[in-house]
């Protein structure tokens, strides 16, 4: 009889502690929620980020072969394995002034809305996991871009953290190029 009792106890604390393993899982997921990984960049002294799932490759920024009567912010194009891509000044875009190009300048290339072309950043400073809870609406500056293109912000220790939604910043009219038949 003690041997059945000792296996009972046994048998009992082994489900009491799987138990309280899965509810720390069940707390732990419920605290952070669902969660999104971000491209974080400088642009103008301004950090912004977008989804990871849009980025194709990150690339030093070489020379630039411009293409004349386009609008400013495409700064030229670059020949990416064959593959002829529009090079994108995206600070130009959202009003920050025009990218300097440095050593620590890179091209993130990108497929959005259709559209793949190489976004000129100042530097890329990595990616981050965060909340869906922890964007909050954009409160503060950017007025120069559509309010719809942005998906939000998120605070930070180090500054704000504005997150663009690239599918709509691309389909806004300032990317359309419209082709002239002779």
């Amino acid at each position: 009889m003690k041997q059945s009792t000792s296996y009972e106890i046994q048998r009992v604390l082994q489900e009491m502690r799987e138990e309280y393993w899965r509810g720390l899982d069940a707390v732990e997921e419920a605290a952070i929620g669902e969660t999104a990984d971000y491209l974080v960049l400088r642009l103008g002294g301004e950090r912004f980020g977008f989804a990871t799932s849009l980025t194709r490759e990150v690339l030093r920024a070489p020379k630039l072969v411009r293409v004349p009567q386009v609008p400013s912010h495409i700064r030229g194009v670059i020949n990416l394995r064959g593959q002829i891509v529009a090079v994108t000044d995206l600070a130009q875009v959202l009003g920050l002034g025009e990218t300097v190009v440095t050593a620590g300048t890179r091209l993130v290339v990108v497929e959005a809305g259709g559209l793949t072309t190489a976004l000129l950043s100042d530097e890329v400073l990595g990616i981050e996991t965060f909340p869906l809870a922890a964007i909050e609406p954009l409160t503060e500056g950017l007025a120069r871009i559509p309010r719809e293109t942005v998906l939000g912000q998120v605070p930070r220790a180090d500054g704000m953290l504005v997150l663009l939604d690239l599918p709509r910043l691309f389909s806004h009219s300032q990317f359309v190029i419209e082709q002239k038949g002779d």
